[in-house]
């Protein structure tokens, strides 16, 4: 085959003594990569197992179980539902922490904390008087009022937050206080 001759004649020939300089020492390397004799590795494995004798271990006998047969008859059944409830209550009791289901709610339990947002605060005969903003509605808040469905109640005012102590019921049925921060926010 007879190639033209121009300007791209050498940069062809080129091409093909790199492409000629790259693959042949690329298959020199490849067939040295040829099959090993494995015997001198077996040879070596075969002497080392030869070589080798392990020891067993004596190992002390296992003690004996003695067996046990339960007889329900005359013992207390541990899953009796009355017996854990009546444990339940006594322990419950004995926390001595207790919300006070009788006292009427106010409009800001219904709300959780996160729609509640704190407005600003105002001074009034001398008390300082938190403003509110639930659902586009301003309510005003002081010392002692309650706000959000865990019964929290309002027992600090700041400049800028307000802290409700809140009483939550744990996986045990037994009540703990919990504080929470309403904070005041720019304008949403």
């Amino acid at each position: 085959m007879k190639y033209p001759q121009g300007p791209c004649h050498s940069s062809r020939s080129s091409a093909v003594i790199i492409l000629i300089k790259t693959l042949v020492p690329i298959s020199f390397l490849l067939n040295g990569c040829g099959e090993v004799p494995e015997n001198d590795l077996r040879a070596w494995m075969s002497e080392v197992r030869q070589q080798s004798h392990p020891v067993p271990v004596d190992l002390p006998p296992r003690p004996g179980l003695e067996e046990f047969h339960y007889q329900a008859s005359g013992r207390m059944d541990p899953f009796d539902a009355n017996k854990i409830s009546a444990s339940l209550t006594a322990e419950l009791n004995a926390t001595g922490l207790q919300p006070d289901t009788r006292r009427a709610r106010e409009p800001l339990e219904s709300f959780p904390l996160d729609n509640l947002r704190l407005v600003g605060n105002m001074r009034r005969q001398g008390q300082v008087v938190v403003l509110v903003e639930a659902d586009k509605v301003i309510h005003q808040v002081h010392l002692g009022s309650h706000l959000g469905p865990d019964m929290g109640k309002v027992i600090g005012i700041s400049e800028g937050a307000i802290e409700i102590e809140e009483m939550v019921q744990d996986a045990g049925n037994t009540w703990a206080k919990r504080r929470a921060r309403l904070v005041l926010q720019e304008k949403r």
